[in-house]
């Protein structure tokens, strides 16, 4: 037996006629009378051999974005034939609904610089600098799972999903939005992002100037539930969901000359 797809690691278990198994392995081959088992979780199929005469093969689903292809080689003492198979994608799970772990989670608080540079005042008297230190920052938040093919199994739908954000240092639900996606999402800022701050440049005088967020971070395991629209079938998908949020300002200057 061969499989085309090169992404494919799952190994193939095979039963004999009494259904003992007999081998677990990516490259897999069958003697006598028995079956090869694939319970990948994208795609799962049967391959039977009941009677010598006769081979089964019994899909039960492909939820992959494309055909997933293999190959066999049936043979007895006297002549082999080489079988071609190709499983067409089945109808893709929907969205149903997601859970989060809002008890057990990390939280702490980062200070990250965002902005650095050198302003110089060569007058005699101070220099005022306007600062936006929120300019271009967002709530940052990403899905993560240990499976990933786990955001496959929508068929690339991204479904706005609600997600957790702290309150007074707890989790709770307070009605934010993102989209169940692996790539790392930038939501806008729950307050104005034209906050601005002034300081002061004393006169002839160079400084570098530094601005610091003190951002708000968490991760708590989510579960999300999916559902086959035509058999009812029901999956899950677990990981974990990151947040990062900016909050106080903080402006540190050193002096250059």
């Amino acid at each position: 037996m061969y499989t085309y797809d090169s992404d494919f690691t799952h190994q193939y278990e095979v039963y004999d006629a009494d259904d003992n198994l007999i081998m677990r392995n990516q490259d897999v081959y069958l003697k006598g009378l028995g079956k090869i088992v694939c319970n990948e979780k994208l795609t799962d199929f049967i391959i039977q051999r009941s009677n010598p005469k006769e081979l089964k093969i019994t899909v039960g689903e492909n939820v992959r974005n494309d055909y997933f292809r293999f190959m066999l080689v049936v043979s007895n003492e006297y002549e082999s034939q080489e079988i071609y198979v190709q499983i067409t994608p089945s109808d893709r799970y929907v969205f149903d609904h997601i859970t989060y772990s809002l008890n057990g989670y990390s939280h702490e608080w980062r200070l990250e610089e965002t902005m650095s540079f050198i302003q110089s005042n060569n007058l005699g008297t101070p220099s005022p600098c306007l600062l936006f230190p929120y300019k271009d920052a967002h709530h940052e938040v990403v899905f993560k799972s240990d499976d990933p093919e786990a955001f496959r199994l929508l068929g690339g739908d991204n479904p706005t999903v609600e997600i957790p954000s702290m309150e007074n240092e707890w989790l709770g639900m307070n009605g934010v939005q993102a989209q169940y996606t692996s790539e790392q999402q930038a939501l806008p800022l729950p307050f104005p992002d034209t906050e601005k701050k002034e300081i002061s440049i004393p006169p002839k005088t160079t400084q570098r100037i530094i601005v610091l967020l003190e951002c708000e971070w968490f991760e708590t395991e989510y579960t999300l539930y999916a559902v086959h629209p035509k058999n009812g079938r029901q999956r899950t998908i677990t990981g974990t969901l990151q947040s990062k949020m900016p909050g106080k300002c903080y402006i540190a200057r050193e002096n250059i000359k």
